[in-house]
């Protein structure tokens, strides 16, 4: 199996090509199963205006985890991000055969907007720890409420972007130097580039060709001089 690869493919058909447990680490963030809705889709001109692949499909997300805790050593582990609303839905499917060692809380520098006259802002967002076997995490223990600040929104190149330096800490806790790290949803190549800073491999799929281009430019600028191979199918 290569290494370093993205494929603009559906994750589930990619994922049934790669072994039994060859892969180190798991840092995902799924469709979040909410039919994710904005005012910039109201804006046919907006960069965000389009609907999110798949963001409903509850047999996808149990089928990627089945197909995530296969493709996983044994003693390895998972980051897998989820929305509040949801996430009975998350533990349910993940403890029928993962260990879940924590929810994890993001606090975000600043909240969503939401119903503004009947709710709070939310100012976080959930992510599930699990463990394939025992995984012990690297040197310093932390706490289960990690303070990132958001992508600023001049910044945002998807939706959902996630910050880098957030999945940077995903990765150094729970993996080593040359090890794999797999998302089967990689967006606009956050995942991908977490690992090359932190001197690991990546393998990942992004069914928008709108974002999978945006990826591999983002791929290709981060690290020039490292050998990457951007895989369109």
């Amino acid at each position: 199996m290569e290494l370093n690869k993205i494929y603009n493919e559906d994750c589930i058909n990619v994922m049934k090509k790669i072994p039994n447990e060859t892969v180190d680490l798991i840092v995902t963030d799924p469709p979040y199963l909410v039919n994710y809705k904005t005012n910039y889709r109201k804006d046919k001109n907006h960069r965000f205006n389009k609907m999110i692949f798949n963001d409903n499909n509850e047999e996808l997300i149990k089928d990627y985890i089945t197909e995530c805790y296969r493709i996983l050593k044994q003693n390895s582990a998972m980051y897998m991000f989820c929305s509040a609303s949801k996430v009975d839905f998350f533990k349910s499917e993940l403890e029928k055969q993962f260990n879940i060692k924590n929810m994890i809380v993001w606090q975000k520098n600043n909240h969503t907007a939401g119903d503004l006259k009947n709710a709070f802002g939310r100012k976080y967002e959930l992510i599930f720890l699990v463990n394939k076997g025992q995984k012990h995490f690297n040197g310093e223990r932390l706490t289960d409420v990690w303070s990132f600040d958001r992508v600023p929104h001049e910044h945002l190149i998807h939706q959902n972007q996630k910050p880098l330096p957030l999945i940077e800490q995903c990765i150094e806790k729970h993996s080593n130097e040359n090890d794999l790290v797999f998302d089967g949803f990689m967006g606009s190549g956050t995942t991908a580039i977490a690992a090359m800073n932190t001197n690991r491999n990546f393998l990942g799929c992004e069914l928008d060709k709108g974002y999978f281009d945006i990826a591999k430019k983002r791929i290709a600028n981060t690290i020039p001089f490292k050998q990457v191979n951007l895989f369109d199918i």
